[in-house]
């Protein structure tokens, strides 16, 4: 199947502080909605000054919350919020992470989980010889309740960097995944006790 080098995933889940988005400046950081700083916390630590020359952004529901904030001033006759409209597209945190920080590294913004992302990752890697290494960052939260198919789990971001380099990851099954997979592939990263009949993935 696809073989890949990963870098140690971090993982990030909802806290007061995001000591990596210190660079950020305050008044920039505090609009930051709750998912918008799980994702970017996560992604400059899996960074670490390391630099990659593509980062594929990947997450099944994007920030759900802001859509249906936009949808319900609709039905309250109220004018939705053209800042709310703007940062609530699928690729609004990429976007978010070019402008604060600076970082123009091409990238592109995915409707997925985390093996379909580490997949794009593999294609990216392996149709242009000039890029390298790629970053791969999954984040989602529970959608709100209002929606018939929700379920719950807490909001997470995981990152890492990708290679071409010495694998140490084999993708084996492309199977549907998991509801929360990035939760599962962390799990099975920091556990070899995990049976390896019950994942995606195998360690090389």
């Amino acid at each position: 199947m696809f073989k890949l080098h990963l870098t140690e995933p971090t993982l990030t889940y909802a806290q007061q502080d995001y000591a990596a988005l210190s660079a950020v400046p305050a008044m920039q950081r505090r609009r930051l909605s709750p998912l918008a700083k799980i994702a970017l916390n996560s992604a400059l630590n899996a960074l670490d000054d390391c630099r990659v020359d593509y980062i594929v952004w990947a997450s099944k529901y994007g920030d759900e919350q802001k859509t249906l904030d936009i949808l319900q001033d609709v039905l309250q006759g109220q004018t939705p919020s053209p800042t709310q409209f703007s940062t609530s597209v699928h690729n609004a945190i990429a976007g978010l992470y070019s402008i604060l920080c600076q970082d123009d590294t091409p990238s592109t913004s995915l409707s997925c989980e985390w093996t379909e992302a580490l997949i794009e990752a593999y294609a990216v890697l392996k149709s242009s010889p000039e890029i390298q290494r790629v970053l791969v960052v999954s984040y989602d939260q529970a959608l709100p309740s209002v929606y018939r198919d929700a379920y719950d789990f807490p909001a997470y971001a995981l990152a890492c960097v990708v290679s071409l380099e010495t694998p140490n990851l084999e993708i084996i099954d492309l199977s549907n995944p998991d509801l929360i997979e990035s939760l599962a592939f962390y799990k099975f990263w920091q556990y070899e006790n995990i049976p390896q009949s019950t994942v995606r993935w195998k360690k090389c």
